[in-house]
């Protein structure tokens, strides 16, 4: 990426990890899009190793307006998309318009997708949600969550996660869910296809808005995988920035491309960790652990 210090409308941070392929195929959707030479993209990738790199930086270097940032150890999502962020600003880059944090495991094939993005008002806006549409059943993951969840919802979760068993058992009735929605489904309802303010937007493609983080919202890169859609509602609950799903913003999610197709300890692991640490931090009692300062800035609330 050989550009000089400017405002864009828009930085694109793609977190690779030993998904070559898919990477590949993100890149050339995006190529196709018009509108796609006004974005910055940063591939940052979590220590895939050499013999998952080659292709990779030969394509990269072929595009003028996208690095590859490889990190010398993993990261997880919004650590490596806190390092890429970091690393984007620390050149001297100006604040996009809008960033874009997304999965290596979708696909943009709109190619109006960028510019019907520029035409968003971004009055009080957060986070914009999208219509992500999983490739196998063409489900909606959009909106992750419409409402804040009760305490009765966060202890039930507490209770799944307490140990392997129950969560293995979830998470295959989940599944059999999907597949039951996705062969009942003919189109979208309604409901769905309204654009509408939301709790929590899905995390695979984040779209944020420059009020996000010129308010102080940040990438929590405590949270190595999972969790990042409730500490994305939070900050944007304590900055009174909405979340909006737009569902016509479209894309494609290859959705276990990343974390597999049925859940293994360390991705239990990883969840369970998520889900103490976002109760802890954001949802204390089902109440924002965080407040803003007068200066839009964020800090740990001591009521």
């Amino acid at each position: 990426m050989n550009r000089s210090a400017k405002s864009t409308a828009g930085l694109v941070i793609i977190v690779n990890y030993k998904g070559e392929q898919s990477t590949l195929e993100l890149l050339a959707s995006l190529d196709r899009l018009r509108g796609f030479s006004d974005i910055d993209v940063i591939v940052v990738d979590n220590c895939s190793g050499e013999e998952n790199l080659s292709k990779l930086r030969a394509r990269v270097a072929q595009l003028s307006n996208v690095e590859l940032l490889e990190s010398a150890t993993n990261r997880g999502y919004f650590g490596a998309a806190k390092f890429a962020y970091d690393h984007y600003l620390a050149r001297g880059q100006a604040l996009p318009d809008w960033v874009i944090v997304c999965n290596h495991d979708v696909i943009v094939e709109d190619e109006e997708f960028l510019l019907k993005l520029w035409q968003q008002d971004c009055l009080g806006l957060g986070v914009i949600a999208p219509r992500i549409q999983l490739t196998r059943s063409g489900l909606d993951q959009n909106p992750f969550m419409k409402h804040r969840p009760n305490w009765l919802r966060w202890a039930s979760l507490h209770l799944i996660y307490s140990n392997y068993l129950f969560a293995a058992i979830w998470d295959r009735l989940s599944r059999l869910k999907q597949g039951f929605k996705a062969n009942r489904k003919s189109g979208s309802s309604a409901c769905d296809t309204q654009k509408q303010e939301i709790y929590a937007a899905q995390g695979s493609f984040f779209i944020f808005a420059r009020k996000f983080f010129e308010a102080g919202g940040f990438l929590d890169e405590n949270l190595f995988l999972y969790g990042e859609e409730i500490s994305v509602a939070e900050i944007c609950r304590c900055l009174s920035l909405d979340i909006i799903y737009e569902p016509a913003l479209t894309l494609r999610h290859n959705e276990h491309a990343s974390t597999g197709n049925v859940i293994s300890r360390f991705s239990y692991n990883c969840q369970k960790g998520a889900l103490k640490y976002v109760s802890a931090r954001y949802l204390g009692s089902v109440k924002p652990v965080l407040k803003p300062k007068k200066s839009g800035t964020l800090t740990h609330a001591t009521d």
